[in-house]
């Protein structure tokens, strides 16, 4: 069975009847299809996995799947719960892999954006390239070396610096080349998550759960995932497939599509429309939030470096003071929720 284009766990934590032989060996794996791998099957955890989550669960280390299944055993989270956070953070890893690909592409390729010569086949090959070098440095990334190399090719991946040639003037330029696949589809429920499965994130952070660890145990099947999606939108050749979250919800979108008005509607509309992109701007690009407390939860602290944060908006004109602090409130849940990267 493949789910989201990986091969599926479930070979390896089979939803198997109850026993009567004696309990699990505790030196046993989870990954080995042994007694430790029905351990996990048979409890509450085993039967909730599926999707996402069942794929996310499958590149954690046998320790972290551990730590999950005694949690929901223990009754202090629910099998359901595990499986909205996992889907949640493997969504969050395909964004900021994304993301990441998004700036290595233009700094690779920032004459492609000064040529007006550049042709839609040009780009299409730029990404492939990109992709590739990815991929290699991944490969180093999960290789034995030392931790150097391994800082060394975490970096190149996180692709912060940028290229000069991307602040370059471009005025009296008759075309504006921009790449489409990079683009955010809030629509792709591949990638956007619903406020159930954000609340379940927060909720495995409450009870102590390390975040981080599960985001870089996450980070290759991210990449791979991220790189499926952008060949399936550039038309490039792949073998891999990101199938769609079948629990996901438009009405519980934790971001709600933006549809661009038609050129005939009012001006009141366009100004609702502008209103709503700069609140959407400022959530999905605010610059480093601190751990605070949001709605019984804790916020999950990120860092961005300060070159990645574009000028400040101008803020959004709520209604009322209520409206502001649950503008805010949102802002901070949504950024609380993004990847160290």
């Amino acid at each position: 069975m493949t789910v989201s284009g990986v091969t599926s766990a479930a070979s390896s934590f089979p939803v198997l009847p109850r026993s009567t032989e004696a309990p699990a060996s505790p030196g046993a794996t989870a990954a080995s299809g042994g007694a430790a791998s029905d351990r996990v099957a048979l409890s509450g955890l085993g039967g909730a996995l599926r999707g996402d989550g069942l794929a996310a669960f499958g590149a954690l280390s046998d320790a972290q799947r551990q730590q999950l299944a005694d949690l929901v055993d223990s009754g202090k989270i629910s099998g359901e719960t595990v499986n909205d956070a996992l889907t949640q953070r493997l969504k969050q890893a395909r964004v900021s892999a994304m993301g990441a690909t998004q700036r290595m592409y233009n700094n690779d390729h920032a004459a492609l954006f000064l040529d007006e010569t550049t042709s839609s086949d040009d780009l299409r090959g730029a990404l492939s390239q990109t992709l590739a070098r990815r991929s290699s440095l991944m490969d180093k990334l999960t290789a034995a070396m030392s931790e150097d190399e391994r800082a060394s090719a975490s970096n190149d991946l996180a692709a912060r610096t940028v290229n000069p040639l991307l602040a370059k003037d471009r005025t009296g330029m008759s075309r504006h080349i921009m790449p489409g696949f990079f683009s955010m589809d809030f629509s792709d429920s591949r990638l956007n998550s619903t406020k159930k499965q954000g609340d379940a994130t927060y909720s495995l952070k409450a009870l102590g759960v390390d975040l981080d660890a599960i985001d870089k145990a996450l980070r290759k099947t991210g990449e791979e995932d991220a790189a499926a999606i952008l060949s399936e939108r550039a038309g490039l050749p792949t073998s891999r497939k990101v199938a769609a979250d079948q629990d996901y919800s438009s009405d519980d979108a934790l971001v709600k599509p933006l549809t661009v008005p038609s050129g005939g509607s009012s001006s009141d509309a366009l100004l609702t429309y502008g209103e709503k992109l700069r609140s959407f701007l400022q959530a999905s690009s605010a610059e480093t939030r601190k751990a605070g407390t949001l709605a019984g939860h804790t916020v999950y602290q990120i860092d961005r470096p300060n070159h990645l944060t574009p000028p400040s908006l101008p803020a959004p004109s709520p209604t009322s003071a209520a409206d502001a602090q649950a503008q805010e409130a949102h802002m901070k849940y949504i950024t609380g929720l993004a990847v160290r990267y």
